[in-house]
C-alpha cells in the first residue's frame, strides 16, 4: 500500500479537504470543493477510501427522508507513539509519512490562500541542509533542537498572536 495515496490525484485531492475536519464532509460538500471530479467518481473513491481504512464514517447528516454520510479522515492513521513507530513495519511508517506531509501540504495550502486574501507577503522558509555530524553531536543537536521546541512550545499564547506552524524531519 505504499504510497497509495499519492498515486491516484482524486483520492488525494479529498485527503488534503479532509484534513483537520473532524466533523467530516458531505459528498456534497466534498463535491462544491473539488468541482472538476464529478459525484459519482467522488462516490467511487470515497467509498475505496473507506474499505481501505484511509476515510471514516464521521456522522450522518439528516433532513427528511435523505441521509448523508459524513466523512472524515480516519486520524488513527497518523498519530503514532514512539512504541508504535519502533514497531511499524517500513510499509506503515510510509503511510504515516505521507499523512505528515499530507498535512504540512494542507497546512501550506490553507496559509496560501489566507495570504491572498488579504494580500501579505509570503514569510513561508523552506531548507534542507545536510549535517556531517557524529553520533554524540547528533544527539546533542536533537536534544538542543527539542529544548528550543519545547521552549517556545511551552509559552503562554499571545491573545494578538498567530498560530504557525513548523515541521521537520530529521533523516539521521
Amino acid at each position: 500500500m505504499e504510497f497509495d495515496l499519492f498515486k491516484n490525484q482524486v483520492r488525494f485531492k479529498i485527503a488534503l479537504e479532509l484534513i483537520d475536519i473532524e466533523e467530516g464532509l458531505s459528498i456534497m460538500e466534498l463535491n462544491k470543493l473539488l468541482k472538476e471530479v464529478s459525484q459519482a467518481t467522488l462516490y467511487r473513491h470515497v467509498n475505496s477510501m473507506v474499505e481501505d481504512n484511509l476515510l471514516k464514517i464521521a456522522g450522518i447528516n439528516r433532513s427528511g427522508k435523505v441521509e448523508e454520510k459524513l466523512y472524515a479522515l480516519n486520524t488513527q492513521a497518523y498519530k503514532i507513539s514512539e512504541e508504535e513507530w519502533q514497531s511499524a513495519t517500513y510499509s506503515e511508517k510510509i503511510k504515516f509519512v505521507t499523512y505528515f506531509f499530507m498535512y504540512i501540504l494542507q497546512s501550506y495550502k490553507n496559509y496560501h490562500e489566507s495570504r491572498v486574501t488579504d494580500q501579505s507577503q509570503d514569510q513561508s522558509t523552506f531548507s534542507l541542509v545536510k549535517l556531517n555530524l557524529t553520533n554524540d553531536s547528533f544527539n546533542e543537536f536533537q536534544s538542543e533542537l527539542s529544548t528550543l521546541m519545547e521552549k517556545y512550545y511551552n509559552m503562554k499564547k499571545a491573545e494578538e498572536g498567530t498560530e504557525r506552524t513548523i515541521s521537520m524531519v530529521i533523516i539521521p
